[in-house]
C-alpha cells in the first residue's frame, strides 16, 4: 500500500522509482551478505586460534563489521519503512560513516589474522 501511494504521489517517473527501490533492496541484501561473510571469517579465525594456540583476535574480526549491519538497518528503514528514494543527510552521514569505519576495522582484523596464519620466512625479517 505504501509503495503504491509512494509511486503515484511523486514527481519521479514510475520506472525511476521502481529501479531505485530495486537498487535499495540489492544494497541491503549485499550489506547483509558482506556482514555474514565477515562473521564466518571470525568463526574461521576462532577455530584457527583453537588449533594453532596463537591469538587471532577473532572477537575483533567479528565485531568490526557491525557498522555494515547498522548501515543495512538504516537503509532498510529509509527505503522500505519510510519509502524514501535515498537516505536523508544525517542518516547518510551516519550510515556511510559507520560503513567506512567497519571497512577499515575489518581490513585491520584481516591483516592481523593474515600475520598469524602466514608462513614465516627462513632467514628473513618479519
Amino acid at each position: 500500500m505504501n509503495i503504491i501511494f509512494f509511486m503515484c504521489g511523486t514527481v519521479w517517473p514510475p520506472e525511476v522509482v521502481h529501479w531505485r527501490l530495486l537498487s535499495s533492496y540489492t544494497t541491503i541484501i549485499g550489506a547483509l551478505i558482506l556482514w555474514l561473510t565477515f562473521l564466518f571469517f571470525g568463526i574461521i579465525a576462532k577455530r584457527y586460534e583453537m588449533v594453532l594456540r596463537r591469538k587471532t583476535q577473532w572477537q575483533f574480526i567479528m565485531w568490526a563489521p557491525s557498522g555494515i549491519l547498522i548501515y543495512a538497518f538504516i537503509k532498510f528503514y529509509d527505503s522500505v519503512i519510510l519509502g524514501y528514494l535515498k537516505l536523508a543527510n544525517l542518516e547518510a552521514l551516519i550510515g556511510y560513516g559507520l560503513f567506512f569505519l567497519s571497512g577499515i576495522f575489518s581490513l585491520m582484523g584481516a591483516v592481523r589474522f593474515y600475520r598469524v596464519v602466514s608462513p614465516r620466512r627462513k632467514g628473513g625479517t618479519e
